[in-house]
C-alpha cells in the first residue's frame, strides 16, 4: 500500500503538538511494509529525516515555530504555500491512502486526492475554534471565519476521521458529521523517552532547596489561560512557602506570565526554563512532585486530550487537570489525578495543597499513572491500531 502522510508541523526533530503521534504513525506504516511518503516541515537534512522515519521520500514544507509570538501572521504565508506543495506532491505520487494531521494539512490532501485514494483526517484539535480567545484583532476574526469554513469542509470531505476522544466525536456530531465515519484512538506517550529519572540534578540546580516542585510544561499559549498558575501560587505559597513552580517550555504567553510573577514579587518562586528538548522535559518532570494541565472551558478544549498528562504519568508524577469531558475519559480521579474547576484559581489551589500535604496519595497516583500508560497509552500500541484501521478503510473501498 502506498501511503502519503501530511503534517505542517516540524516532524524531525519532534516539535510537540501532533508530531509525536504522527512520527509513530509513520513508523507503524513502515513496519507493515507500506511504501510511505511524507510531507512535513523538518529541522534537519532531508536524508537524515528520511532515515529516522524510514520513509521512501520526504517533501520538506515551510516551518513556523509553534512558540513564535507572530506565528499566526507567518501561517498566512506558509500554509497556502504548503497546501499547494502537498497538492502537487499527492498528484505526483498517486497514493492509495492519504493521512493528514488536522484540518489545514487536510485541505492539501483532499484537493490532491484522486478517485481511488482514501483520505483519513487525524483530528486532535479544532484549530479555528480558539482564535477568538487568542486575539480580538479584526483580521484574526476574519481568519477565524475563513478557517472555520475550511475546517468544516475538510471534516465533511474526508473519507474517514480518527480523533482522540469520544468527546471530540460528539462535537463532530454537532457539526453534522456522520459519526459512523469517526473512530477514536487516544493520544499517548513514548515510555522509552518519558520515564522516571533516579537522579534529581535539575531539582538541585533549579529547585532552590524547595520541598515541593510544581511543574507545567509544553507550548504555553495565551488562549489556554496559564495565568491561573500565578493566581493559585499566591495562595499556595502562603501555606507552603517552601514551594517552587517550574514553567517548562516556551510560547506566546511566557512574557506576560513573567510580568505577572514580577508584579506579585514571586520571581524567586518561579523558574522559567525556556524551550528544551523532549528528553530534557522528561528529566524536569521526574524532578517535580506534581504536574499541571491548564485548559479553559471552551469548545476547542472540551474534546482535547493533551500529551501532558501522559508524559507526567510516564515519569511517575501525579496530575491536576481541569474537569473537561475529554480529560475525564483518561483521568481516574483519586487514582491517577485530581480535577479542578477550569479557570478557577481557588479550586486549583485546593487541589495543589491537597497533594502537597498527602505524600502517600501523590506517590500512589504517580505509580498508578505510570502503570496505566504502559498498559493502555504506549504510542506504538496506539499507532499500530491506527494503521490497522487505515488498512481496513482502504480495503473497504476496493
Amino acid at each position: 500500500m502506498k501511503v502519503l502522510v501530511i503534517i505542517f508541523e516540524q516532524l524531525i526533530p519532534i516539535s510537540g503538538g501532533g508530531t509525536p503521534r504522527i512520527s509513530n504513525v509513520i513508523k507503524s506504516f513502515v513496519k507493515k511494509s507500506c511504501k510511505v511518503y511524507v510531507a512535513s516541515a523538518i529541522g534537519i537534512e532531508k536524508e537524515k529525516a528520511m532515515g529516522v522515519l524510514g520513509c521512501i521520500d520526504l517533501l520538506p514544507l515551510l516551518n513556523v515555530s509553534r512558540i513564535s509570538p507572530k506565528k499566526f501572521i507567518k501561517y498566512l504565508y506558509a500554509y497556502p504555500v504548503n497546501i499547494l506543495k502537498a497538492v502537487n506532491y499527492a498528484k505526483k505520487i498517486k497514493p492509495d491512502l492519504i493521512v493528514y494531521h488536522n484540518s489545514v494539512a487536510g485541505l492539501g490532501g483532499i484537493i490532491g486526492k484522486n478517485f481511488r485514494t482514501c483520505t483519513v483526517l487525524d483530528l486532535t484539535d479544532l484549530l479555528f475554534e480558539y482564535l477568538q480567545d487568542y486575539s480580538t484583532k479584526r483580521w484574526m476574526r476574519l481568519l477565524q471565519i475563513v478557517g472555520r469554513w475550511t475546517e468544516r469542509r475538510v471534516l465533511s470531505k474526508s473519507d474517514r476521521i480518527i480523533t482522540i476522544s469520544e468527546s471530540m466525536r460528539r462535537i463532530l456530531k454537532g457539526y453534522g458529521i456522520d459519526t459512523k465515519k469517526v473512530d477514536v484512538i487516544c493520544d499517548g506517550v513514548d515510555t522509552v523517552v518519558f520515564k522516571p529519572f533516579k537522579e534529581k540534578k535539575l531539582r538541585q540546580k533549579f529547585g532552590k532547596n524547595a520541598r515541593n516542585v510544581i511543574s507545567f510544561q509544553g507550548v504555553i499559549d495565551p488562549q489556554d489561560g496559564p495565568e491561573i498558575i500565578v493566581g493559585a501560587s499566591k495562595t499556595v505559597l502562603k501555606k507552603h512557602p517552601d514551594t517552587i513552580f517550574w514553567i517548562i517550555g516556551d510560547g506566546a504567553a511566557v512574557p506576560s506570565l513573567k510580568q505577572e510573577v514580577l508584579k506579585y514579587g514571586l520571581s524567586d518562586k518561579f523558574y522559567f526554563s525556556g524551550w528544551v528538548k523532549q528528553e530534557e522535559v522528561a528529566e524536569y518532570i521526574s524532578a517535580s512532585d506534581i504536574g499541571l494541565v491548564i485548559l479553559p472551558d471552551i469548545l476547542s478544549a472540551r474534546g482535547r486530550v493533551t500529551l501532558k498528562e501522559f508524559e507526567y504519568w510516564a515519569c511517575g508524577v501525579p496530575v491536576i487537570v481541569p474537569r473537561l469531558p475529554a480529560l475525564e475519559e483518561v483521568v481516574d480521579e483519586g487514582k491517577t489525578g485530581l480535577f479542578y474547576k477550569p479557570g478557577d484559581a481557588e479550586s486549583l489551589t485546593r487541589k495543589i495543597n491537597l497533594l502537597i500535604e498527602d505524600k502517600k496519595l501523590r506517590e500512589s497516583m504517580g505509580e498508578n499513572g505510570m502503570k496505566m500508560v504502559k498498559e493502555k497509552f504506549e504510542w506504538q500500541k496506539l499507532t499500530d491500531e491506527f494503521v490497522r484501521r487505515c488498512e481496513n478503510y482502504v480495503n473497504e473501498r476496493e
